[in-house]
């Protein structure tokens, strides 16, 4: 299973803010985007971009992942809907599948029951994981209060919120680089620029068979593009940061989610409903 998820029930604040974020989904994407402009203002900037950091790495974040990290995921679950990606709704910027966003167990239960998912098979989620990374988009494994895993989303780099809160912000918990790093066989590689065209984080470099492994996402594109066989997917040298118990961090950031990231969050919502009027 993709390291530091878990699937496991889900808690009573998981079951509290999955709801809000399934009804009012378009909104809370526009907050996030709204948070990360406010991450690049002079003097509170940083300040957002910590705690933006924060809330995704305790409430709602998640990492890319390979398509056999994801397919043990699949098999690990015991309930799986199917709905339209969120991020593709909203910002309609290409033509990829819409309906490439994989809920298990409560995700698939609350998420995917208030976003009217289809109920799929093991098989039929794979086959959806399979043809996403086939037409080049990225995966990411994404928890509601982690680690607990509620969603395995297929993505493009031009629509998905949280890779444009990470490419475009600097805010890394919305989508941390995975558990593998891309490698390039020297004996192997033609030189042809495949990979690093595919590589969404302009990562690997062909010409002096390197892969610059912090900027990796691990999501394995480049292994697909290549012909040869000469990129593959391993371990990363340096594990990744567990998510830690971090007692005092979790009070801080329930304290600060409370009286200022959910308040505002509800502004956002309603000035949004205002301007409909």
């Amino acid at each position: 299973m993709c390291d530091q998820h878990s699937i496991n029930g889900a808690s009573r604040l998981q079951r509290l803010l999955m709801p809000i974020y399934a009804k009012w989904v378009d909104d809370t994407l526009g907050f996030y985007l709204t948070m990360g402009r406010m991450s690049r203002m002079p003097l509170i900037g940083g300040l957002v971009r910590f705690f933006a950091s924060l809330y995704g790495r305790y409430y709602h974040g998640g990492r890319a992942a390979t398509v056999e990290e994801c397919l043990e995921i699949i098999d690990s679950a015991s309930q799986i809907k199917v709905v339209d990606c969120s991020c593709r709704l909203k910002e309609k910027r290409c033509e990829a599948p819409i309906k490439t966003c994989i809920t298990v167990n409560t995700g698939a239960e609350v998420f995917g029951t208030l976003k009217k998912g289809e109920l799929i098979s093991q098989e039929k989620a794979a086959e959806i994981i399979k043809e996403s990374y086939h037409n080049g988009l990225i995966r990411a494994v994404h928890h509601c209060i982690e680690p607990d895993t509620y969603a395995v989303c297929n993505c493009c780099t031009c629509c998905c919120v949280p890779y444009r809160l990470r490419s475009e912000f600097n805010i890394e918990t919305a989508v941390q680089n995975g558990s593998m790093v891309a490698e390039i066989d020297h004996e192997s590689c033609k030189q042809c620029g495949n990979c690093q065209k595919a590589c969404p984080q302009k990562a690997i470099f062909p010409e002096r068979s390197i892969v610059i492994a912090e900027d990796c996402l691990g999501c394995g594109l480049c292994v697909h593009q290549c012909q040869f066989n000469a990129v593959r997917m391993v371990k990363r040298d340096k594990d990744l940061v567990p998510f830690k118990d971090g007692k005092a961090e979790k009070v801080l950031m329930f304290t600060i989610f409370m009286i200022v990231i959910l308040p505002l969050g509800v502004l956002f919502r309603f000035s949004n409903k205002l301007k409909k009027i």
